[in-house]
């Protein structure tokens, strides 16, 4: 079992899409007049869904069967088993795609870029995703220190990743700052920065790979501080910053 396919377990419970997010990925794609589109790393298909009922057709390619499977099926929606640097798409099949919190996970990204550029063409290409230098400055790399390399080795730094896209797929690209909501239901990874609670909640923890990866006892020892921290009230205390995203 792959790890994306034993923290997929609960995807659909816990992976919900946010609505914030979702206003803003549709507004951005608003501007392009696209009405196929790719979900690359679909995951259990929640942005896919979104998508779906604003009237896209969508093609959700998601390799992990046992995130595929807890999809709500739409018409609108075709699902297909496949990984982003071998996409089982035609050339310019979609007109844009997106890849939301997922590019991190591709085994070999420039591949993957030249694959999606493959299938969307001069398509517009919409990406989530985190934004490393902010990871040492979030709160729960005090209870969870291997969080920062972990982190660090997932995620392109912004300069980076723009000068990748940019000479893998000559697109323009244009950065979007997006704050986190205090109140997400998508349970990624920073779910929880303005509800530190939500951390000592095992179904989240499951669905979220950087506690997958960590070592039992900094797991164990994370988890008791944490938890005796937030007995004495001291939430606001390790509310410390905004792990900011960026699309």
């Amino acid at each position: 079992m792959t790890l994306y396919d034993m923290i997929g377990k609960t995807y659909a419970q816990t992976k919900r899409s946010d609505s914030r997010i979702a206003e803003k990925l549709l507004e951005i794609l608003a501007s392009s007049q696209a009405s196929t589109i790719a979900d690359i790393g679909a995951g259990a298909g929640s942005y896919a869904l979104v998508l779906a009922e604003y009237g896209y057709r969508v093609l959700a390619i998601e390799p992990s069967v046992t995130m595929r499977s807890q999809a709500i099926a739409h018409p609108a929606i075709e699902w297909i088993d496949g990984y982003a640097d071998n996409l089982p798409l035609p050339n310019q099949a979609v007109d844009a795609a997106i890849i939301m919190l997922a590019f991190h996970h591709f085994q070999d990204y420039r591949q993957a870029l030249g694959e999606v550029h493959r299938v969307v063409g001069n398509g517009q290409i919409v990406l989530f995703t985190y934004d490393p230098a902010m990871i040492s400055s979030f709160w729960l790399t005090k209870y969870f220190p291997s969080f920062v390399k972990d982190v660090e080795s997932m995620f392109l730094p912004i300069p980076k990743l723009m000068d990748e896209i940019q000479t893998v797929v000559g697109h323009v690209v244009n950065v979007i700052p997006f704050p986190l909501p205090h109140d997400l239901s998508d349970s990624f990874a920073a779910v929880g920065w303005a509800r530190p609670e939500l951390y000592l909640d095992s179904s989240i923890r499951n669905g979220i790979s950087s506690f997958a990866k960590i070592d039992a006892d900094e797991l164990d020892n994370g988890l008791s501080r944490l938890r005796e921290d937030l007995k004495r009230d001291m939430g606001s205390k390790v509310r410390i910053s905004t792990p900011a995203k960026t699309v």
